[in-house]
């Protein structure tokens, strides 16, 4: 079944597939199973529609029409609510704007803009960094204004992380980051913080469909990436759609990343083999095409990563626990991580488990 999915993947990737012949057969409730789990639910079903126009899959090879009605039902519910999701988003980085404040998408909408059908991109949360450069060059996040805005025009705001605030804005549920990233406990994070922030600062970003919600540079949003894709790896597992995340920021944006300054802080943060293992995952299963030889394409831990990505499950923000019982899912995610702590991190699970829990206790609101 993984054979199937890869194969409209990599043609969704735009990868021309030479081999048909065994694509008409497979287990298209399996598939559909399969993409749902791993959030490219819209994705495959837009490929199948695009090859079954283009005379690639013919009539015979399609699903039923009752499963076919079923994955257009789901994947149109998709496209409506990323529709919604954006309209809302607008709406309320139009707030943030009239009062001089600049709206820094983190992922989701902003990486979604390098898909062919953005709308297919499944979205969640709004992550954002509320922020502006004053004129003598000083570099102001505005976190509790944007707390403050989303209360005036309506939105129920719950100040419960020092990373963020959540605020319900309509249904639109927005994680308003006082930081881009965990630094609580750890001098390496608190530095990778600020080196974020000022890409943010010093880096032009782009204006997303005309609006005020912001794209930051690529730089950032590669290192943002992997960071957010790894710290979820550790801790709950990823699915493909983070892998194509990472293969379609490196289609569109290779050639204008540092690459150098980008594996030295991964080289600081233990990230280069977790990001060398989505590289080659993007290659040799998604047909990804690299031009540029100062990234890493190789892997040892590719398979492995993988493996996990398609079959282990442990989800936690997803379930509707309590933030209690998630605390605790997490700890127990980390510490019974085994070879990604040893391997991937190259950390004690325990140690760092043992690091997170007293920062939590002695540096409750911590500064970078």
């Amino acid at each position: 079944m993984e054979t199937s999915l890869f194969y409209f993947l990599q043609s969704y990737l735009g990868h021309a597939i030479n081999d048909h012949n065994n694509i008409g057969h497979c287990d298209w409730r399996e598939l559909l199973k399969q993409s749902s789990r791993q959030g490219v639910y819209a994705i495959v079903w837009d490929t199948i529609c695009k090859l079954a126009n283009d005379g690639i899959l013919i009539s015979n090879q399609l699903p039923d029409k009752t499963l076919k009605l079923q994955w257009a039902l789901g994947a149109e519910k998709i496209k409506s609510r990323y529709n919604k999701q954006r309209q809302l988003a607008m709406e309320l980085a139009d707030a943030f704007a009239k009062e001089g404040i600049n709206t820094y998408v983190l992922k989701g909408l902003a990486i979604s803009g390098y898909y062919p059908t953005p709308e297919y991109r499944e979205c969640g949360d709004l992550d954002c960094y509320l922020a502006t450069t004053m004129e003598d060059g000083k570099f102001v996040c505005h976190y509790e204004d944007g707390n403050k805005i989303a209360e005036r025009v309506g939105a129920k705001v719950e100040r419960d992380f020092y990373k963020h605030s959540h605020i319900n804005y309509k249904g639109l549920m927005v994680e308003n980051h006082a930081f881009c990233t965990a630094i609580r406990g750890s001098k390496d994070r608190k530095a990778f913080e600020r080196h974020l922030q000022h890409l943010i600062a010093t880096k032009p970003s782009t204006p997303i469909e005309g609006s005020h919600l912001l794209r930051p540079c690529a730089d950032f949003n590669a290192l943002f990436l992997t960071a957010h894709s790894f710290g979820h790896f550790l801790t709950e597992g990823i699915k493909l759609r983070h892998v194509l995340d990472w293969a379609y920021l490196l289609k569109a944006e290779q050639d204008n990343i540092d690459w150098k300054s980008f594996y030295t802080w991964c080289d600081r943060m233990h990230y280069t083999k977790f990001v060398d293992a989505l590289t080659a995952i993007s290659v040799k299963h998604l047909g990804l095409i690299i031009t540029n030889s100062e990234i890493h394409q190789q892997s040892d831990f590719a398979d492995k990563v993988l493996d996990d990505i398609l079959n282990s499950n442990h989800s936690i923000h997803n379930t509707g626990a309590s933030k209690f019982k998630k605390r605790l899912m997490i700890i127990r995610n980390k510490l019974f991580g085994g070879w990604k702590y040893r391997k991937l991190y190259e950390k004690s699970a325990i140690i760092d488990t043992m690091q997170m829990v007293l920062a939590f206790f002695i540096e409750r609101k911590p500064k970078i």
